[in-house]
């Protein structure tokens, strides 16, 4: 039951959003939405989409560094294709393309299961020190809004009021973990390996600064992508250009709310707009054609490696 919990809850809180995007707009916004979204140019949506799928692709060449750190080879393509193959299936089922990522990236390229969570994990750990990097430079440019959305006061007098709670719930799956851990063999060989694949990162060595290179040219390609939409609709030119960095933050952490965004991302972003006086239509197209770009690549290629990747033979799978 627990599963389906976990399925359907993110499903729903995404058109839960998609409703209360409805209910805050009205027949002729919505619309007016849908006049800007149709005129889009399609020069800039198609470069908006190379520019994503270009980062995703960048994403599964860095991805071999760190198997060849943990003592492994890859096959380019097949790191590639579980990039589109991971996003694909987190639009259908939230938090899922980790898992298949890393059962696709094991099984194909003969590495054990623990090390690829592990390899995967130690990117997400690259990703959210990146994250912590953009919000420091939104704090340096002062962008105040931005900053208290995201550490609202309530939030934390509500971790100062339970703190004692807090810290002995954490010990108590320490401790749990920790019994586990050493009691069970195979749970004790998997976590291992998992922590091996985390420590890639440090073993990178001659390789740190393509991996770093490739870990800039991720970000800026998503970025780029983002700023693209600016310059589909005439309409956006008054969306000031120090704001799309602010907005692109904005977009970061709206997707891991539901699936890949889903009715969040739009929404996000087009309030975050609002607080500058961006009226309400143009945040909402903005958002649904950078959202819209995101999704259109990631199941075309999502697509097209789910059919690739089974036609591969054995001797293919290492590279």
């Amino acid at each position: 039951m627990k599963n389906y919990i976990k399925i359907i809850a993110p499903i729903l809180l995404g058109f839960f959003f998609i409703y209360l995007t409805f209910e805050i707009t009205t027949p002729e916004e919505r619309a007016l939405i849908w006049s800007y979204i149709k005129s889009a140019k399609i020069e800039f949506i198609i470069a908006a989409m190379a520019f994503g799928a270009f980062a995703d692709i960048i994403r599964g060449f860095r991805w071999r560094f760190l198997a060849k750190a943990s003592g492994h080879s890859s096959n380019l393509l097949i790191s590639i294709a579980s990039v589109f193959m991971c996003y694909s299936s987190n639009l259908i089922i939230t938090r899922s393309g980790e898992i298949l990522r890393a059962t696709v990236l094991s099984s194909y390229n003969n590495i054990p299961l623990g090390k690829t969570f592990g390899t995967i994990a130690a990117e997400r750990v690259i990703d959210m020190m990146i994250s912590f990097i953009i919000l420091v430079l939104i704090w340096l440019l002062q962008y105040e809004v931005i900053v208290e959305s995201f550490f609202d006061d309530n939030f934390l007098f509500f971790i100062e009021d339970n703190i004692l709670y807090i810290v002995g719930l954490a010990i108590t799956l320490v401790l749990l973990l920790s019994v586990i851990f050493i009691k069970i063999k195979s749970v004790k060989k998997f976590f291992l390996s998992i922590i091996e694949g985390l420590l890639s990162i440090v073993k990178l060595k001659k390789d740190l600064p393509l991996f770093i290179l490739a870990t800039i040219t991720i970000w800026a390609g998503y970025f780029t992508a983002f700023y693209m939409i600016k310059f589909s609709i005439s309409e956006f030119s008054i969306i000031p250009t120090e704001l799309i960095f602010p907005a692109f933050v904005v977009s970061v952490f709206s997707i891991s709310f539901s699936n890949h965004g889903l009715g969040v991302y739009p929404l996000a972003i087009s309030l975050f707009l609002l607080e500058f006086n961006i009226n309400t239509e143009i945040g909402l197209a903005y958002g649904w054609l950078a959202w819209s770009c995101q999704a259109i690549i990631t199941l075309i290629f999502g697509g097209l490696s789910f059919f690739v990747l089974p036609l591969f033979n054995s001797s293919d799978r290492n590279g």
